[in-house]
């Protein structure tokens, strides 16, 4: 975590974390390793079907509330659906079932 030297708070860091590895072992899935996307400015950024399945995969309430705006908008799409594992499917599931 990057913080302020003045006012050192976990919430305003800004958090890395690092493909391929789990950021908490108790975690599914380690991060995704897809190739960003450049947006139009140039500035790279996840795929949202990365963005999906870290946020399945942390699962804290900000989390759900996070998928639940995703796929009210429609970005969780079925081929993003199918790609999930199981667990996170089933994740995905109990978050819709809220809604």
């Amino acid at each position: 975590m990057l913080v302020d030297k003045e006012k050192p708070q976990a919430r305003s860091a800004v958090h890395l974390v690092f493909v391929n590895e789990k950021v908490r072992t108790e975690y599914l899935e380690p991060v995704p390793a897809s190739e960003p996307v450049r947006t139009k400015e140039g500035i790279l950024i996840a795929p949202v079907a990365d963005l999906v399945r870290m946020k399945l995969t942390s699962f804290r309430l900000k989390d759900k509330v996070h998928i639940q705006d995703l796929d009210g908008v429609g970005l969780i799409t079925q081929e993003i659906e199918k790609s999930l594992s199981e667990p996170l499917r089933q994740r995905l599931a109990e978050v819709r079932a809220t809604e």
